[in-house]
């Protein structure tokens, strides 16, 4: 059975099936499954010989010329992501080529220090808020593209990112909390026009938990 196939029967079931390294692993591949939806082509790197980088690949979007991605999860259940490891990936991004993107994806955002730390560097950095696969809403389409919850980068990435715009998609706006990442999704345009999302690939559900 797959590690998210594992991580949705733990949240039916209530009984811990996960370690904290394999939900790590499961958010790392949901990152780049979801980002994989938007044009690129990611692969997970991992490992004790990956020198900060959880992910990296193409991004291509419409119209648009390829970039190169590296990218870093921290899938941390209630703590918001501050300036120190803003700064420690600005090390991991000072190691590459200069036409690169960094992404920094967190499953509980970022707090207003470390946005301002991205918004702030010399280098193009996105920072990405994406839900866990167990931090789901319960109206919300069963597919990974609706796990991002938030989409900023600074001035560095507008080459790469600058004709892309983010808006809210609240499921209810009478019980949102507006500070609450998992209350809300979001849309992506290019150009104006809805982001197009490639079907997500998702393995078959499994007959038994293992």
């Amino acid at each position: 059975m797959s590690i998210l196939w594992r991580l949705r029967a733990l949240g039916k079931s209530g009984h811990r099936l996960l370690s904290t390294v394999e939900a790590g692993t499961a958010y790392e591949n949901q990152a780049v499954a979801t980002l994989n939806q938007l044009g690129a082509s990611l692969e997970r790197v991992g490992g004790a010989s990956d020198h900060g980088i959880d992910f990296c690949g193409l991004w291509k979007l419409p119209s648009h010329r390829e970039f190169y991605v590296v990218g870093q999860c921290k899938h941390y259940e209630r703590k918001k992501i501050g300036p120190s490891i803003l700064r420690e990936w600005e090390g991991v991004m000072s190691r590459q080529e200069l036409d690169t993107l960094g992404i920094v994806v967190a499953t509980s955002g970022f707090t207003p220090s470390g946005i301002h730390a991205a918004l702030s560097s010399a280098y193009p950095v996105a920072l990405v808020t994406m839900a866990s696969p167990l931090k789901r809403v319960e109206h919300e389409p069963p597919y990974a593209e609706s796990a991002i919850r938030g989409f900023v980068w600074n001035r560095a990435a507008e080459p790469f990112l600058g004709r892309l715009v983010v808006a809210k998609k609240h499921y209810d706006v009478q019980m949102v909390d507006l500070d609450d990442p998992a209350a809300f999704t979001i849309q992506l345009f290019w150009d104006g026009k809805p982001l197009t999302m490639a079907p997500p690939c998702l393995d078959p559900p499994p007959s038994s938990l293992d």
